[in-house]
């Protein structure tokens, strides 16, 4: 059986360009944070590397990955199937890849709404994710969260969110109730 690594690699060079640079600049910032915050550096990267590997498959591929894994399919997830790809990269990685790190497989599963049990390397995904160089210099609004992300990073996860839910509101959007729980946990704490 190929390495993990190797299976990465494949999925990763069928990939399209923009999203290779968003996964290789959210790989690079992985690996900042996870130093910063005294994590292992390879599960933060390899998170990072998967995180995105089924982003761009459309919608009908999303929701036979998701029934292929025994993924429970919600109603935000019916509107938009593509909010699968987190739960299928990690589902990919446990079943083809024979990932069992249960923080890789969190963070990967979760990081396009947050948990509220999220734990470092979950946050340390989440943060790269949403504030690697190419979102910030695309809204200079992120700057001073990417600041703040270095050195207080529940602070930035919660400022993060706020501002991704008050984005999601104002165009009518439904917030996952993960992300309302982890904003919830992240106040009262």
């Amino acid at each position: 059986m190929p390495s993990i690594q190797v299976l990465i690699a494949k999925k990763f060079n069928n990939l399209q360009r923009p999203l290779q640079v968003h996964i290789d600049r959210t790989t690079v910032l992985a690996s900042e944070l996870a130093g910063i915050y005294g994590v292992d550096v390879d599960v933060c990267a390899l998170a990072a590397n998967s995180h995105d590997l089924f982003r761009s498959e459309p919608d009908f591929a999303q929701i036979s990955a998701a029934e292929k894994y025994g993924i429970q399919i919600g109603k935000i997830e019916i509107k938009t199937p593509m909010l699968l790809h987190g739960p299928i990269a990690a589902a990919w990685l446990e079943q083809e890849g024979g990932v069992t790190d249960n923080r890789i497989l969190d963070a990967v599963r979760w990081h396009t709404f947050g948990w509220p049990e999220m734990d470092v390397v979950g946050k340390v995904l989440f943060l790269a994710d949403k504030l690697e160089p190419g979102k910030v210099n695309a809204d200079p609004s992120l700057l001073p969260i990417r600041t703040m992300a270095d050195e207080e990073p529940d602070k930035a996860l919660l400022a993060l969110l706020q501002k991704r839910s008050e984005s999601q509101q104002e165009l009518g959007m439904e917030i996952h109730p993960n992300t309302l729980a982890l904003i919830e946990y992240l106040k009262s704490n």
